[in-house]
C-alpha cells in the first residue's frame, strides 16, 4: 500500500515508519509543505500522491491551549479532519482519523465501548468529535481510531516530549513528583500502534470506530509508579487529586477494544507489557539508571 499520513513526524508517524519498513510505503509531508487547515492544500497533496489510504494525525492536542483558542482547536481537530476526509474520498483512498478518549465525558467507571456516544467535557475534546462526525460524513468508509495517554520514542510534538519522559527526567533530577491520581484511562504505546493501525488497513473492510489502545487502565500516578519501579528508580512520588482551577478532563476515560478482534487483529498487548518494552528499547532500564535518589 501507498499511505500518506498528516501529522506524520511526531510519535505515531515515527513509529509507522518503522511498523510500513518492507512493507509499504509511506509518505509524510511536513506541517510546513501541508497544513490540514488549508483544503487547497491538502487536496493537492493527496491528489498528487493518490495514496491507498489517509491517515490524519494531525492535531491541536494541547488541553490547556485548546481551551484559551477554541477557533484554532476546531480549525485542525474538526474543519482540517473534514479537509483530509473530503480529498481522501475524492482520491478514492481509506481515510483513518486519529481521535482521543477525551470525547468522552469520564463518567463510565466500566470504560467506554466504541458505540458509547460522545460527551466531552473541554474543547479539546469537543473539537476532536466534531471530527470524528464530519469524517464519517465526509468518507464514509474512513476509520476513526480513538488512543488514550500516547507514549512513543519521538515524543510529542506540541508537548516537549511524553509523560513516560518528563517522570523520568525529573526523578533523574531529583526533584519531587506530584500526579493525579483520580483519573483512569487506557496508556497506547505508539509502537503497538502503528502496527495494529496497518492491520486494520489491510483488513480493507474496516470502516468504523476502533479502540486501539492498550489493554487494562491506571491512573497518571499508577502510570508514574509502575515505570519507576520498572526502570529501577527511587523517585519522590507522591499522588494527588485534580485541582479545582484546572481544565475539566474525564475522571474515567478507559477505552474498550469490541471490534478488532472482529476485523482480524489479535489482542491488544497489555500496557504495562507495553510500557517495559517502551523503557527497555529507551535503555531507562539499564544499570545506570539503578541508583537511589538523593
Amino acid at each position: 500500500m501507498r499511505l500518506l499520513a498528516f501529522g506524520g513526524w511526531g510519535q505515531l508517524g515515527t513509529d509507522l515508519v518503522v511498523a510500513c519498513e518492507g512493507r509499504h510505503e509511506l509518505l509524510r509531508p511536513r506541517h510546513s509543505e501541508t497544513d490540514v487547515t488549508d483544503a487547497d492544500a491538502v487536496r493537492h497533496e493527496v491528489l498528487r500522491h493518490r495514496p491507498d489510504a489517509v491517515i490524519n494525525a494531525a492535531a491541536f492536542h494541547k488541553v490547556e491551549a485548546c481551551e484559551r483558542d477554541p477557533v484554532a482547536a476546531f480549525a485542525v481537530n474538526a474543519v482540517g479532519a473534514l479537509h483530509v476526509a473530503r480529498a481522501a474520498a475524492e482520491a478514492g483512498a481509506v481515510c483513518a482519523f486519529l481521535s482521543t478518549d477525551y470525547v468522552f465525558d469520564g463518567s463510565s467507571e466500566s470504560g467506554y465501548r466504541e458505540t458509547d456516544a460522545p460527551a466531552p467535557v473541554n474543547v479539546y475534546g469537543a473539537s476532536k468529535a466534531a471530527g470524528e462526525r464530519l469524517v464519517q460524513v465526509a468518507s464514509p468508509g474512513s476509520l476513526v481510531v480513538r488512543v488514550s495517554g500516547l507514549f512513543g520514542h519521538a515524543g510529542s510534538s506540541g508537548k516537549g516530549g511524553n509523560f513516560i519522559e518528563t517522570m523520568l527526567g525529573m526523578a533523574s533530577r531529583g526533584e519531587p513528583i506530584s500526579v493525579v491520581d483520580d483519573r483512569r484511562f487506557s496508556p497506547t504505546s505508539t509502537s503497538d500502534l502503528a502496527g495494529r493501525l496497518l492491520q486494520l488497513l489491510e483488513a480493507g473492510r474496516a470502516a468504523g470506530i476502533y479502540h486501539l489502545a492498550n489493554a487494562g487502565s491506571c491512573s497518571w500516578f499508577e502510570l508514574a509508579r509502575v515505570t519507576f519501579e520498572l526502570a529501577g528508580i527511587q523517585a519522590r512520588l507522591a499522588p494527588r487529586a485534580s485541582r479545582p482551577d484546572e481544565v475539566p478532563r474525564p475522571a474515567s476515560s478507559v477505552l474498550l477494544d469490541t471490534r478488532s478482534g472482529v476485523a482480524g487483529l489479535p489482542p491488544a498487548r497489555p500496557w504495562r507489557e507495553a510500557l517495559e518494552r517502551y523503557l527497555r528499547e529507551r535503555n531507562w532500564s539499564d544499570d545506570r539508571m539503578k541508583v537511589p535518589l538523593e
